[in-house]
């Protein structure tokens, strides 16, 4: 009877060794689909990010830098680096580049989340570009103009900058007497 019984625990064992192992393939070839999905996506998410900031630089700046997006695998997760490119050379954009190209590099990547995620078409800035050259407000603001239209995306923003809302379909100016806000629209 003890064989008996140890028979059929070695059966049940067995087969769920078997299961087991069918478990394993399973989550491999799970895995691997997971896997193939995530690059796809992210090669997907580079070409999107790296051309809407790329075509922003190019826009604004008579040499431009070219943006570009690497994922890599640090510490079993994946990061993204993000690099300004000029002659084959990367660069850091926060170390090896003027304020204004950040500006504007940081402009198009908010217009690039908000088309990623959807949601209300409106973006809020307080002084964007407030590091870039006088000379380049205008083509900022031309820039402007033409993500918020490829986009179907409002901005409304805060700026002293004049250069900066040329293209505004809308100012308002605000002044402030004694404490209190008085708002009229530009003509």
């Amino acid at each position: 009877g003890k064989k008996e019984a140890k028979e059929r625990e070695l059966f049940t064992l067995r087969k769920r060794v078997k299961e087991l192992g069918q478990k394993l393939i399973d989550g491999e070839q799970a895995k691997l689909l997971i896997q193939s999905v995530a690059l796809e996506t992210q090669n997907t998410l580079q070409y999107h990010i790296a051309g809407i900031v790329s075509m922003a630089l190019a826009a604004v700046f008579p040499d431009p830098y070219e943006f570009q997006i690497e994922f890599v695998e640090r510490r079993g997760k994946t990061e993204c680096d993000l690099w300004f490119v000029r002659d084959n050379n990367k660069l850091n954009p926060l170390d090896a580049t003027g304020g204004g190209a950040c500006d504007v590099a940081s402009f198009a990547l908010q217009c690039t989340a908000w088309s990623l995620k959807g949601g209300r078409a409106v973006l809020i800035l307080d002084e964007p570009f407030r590091n870039l050259s006088v000379g380049l407000q205008p083509k900022a603001s031309e820039m402007m103009k033409m993500l918020s239209e490829r986009l179907k995306l409002q901005i409304i923003m805060v700026s002293h900058l004049p250069g900066i809302i040329d293209n505004a379909d809308k100012v308002f100016d605000v002044t402030q007497v004694k404490g209190v806000s008085n708002v009229r629209e530009r003509q």
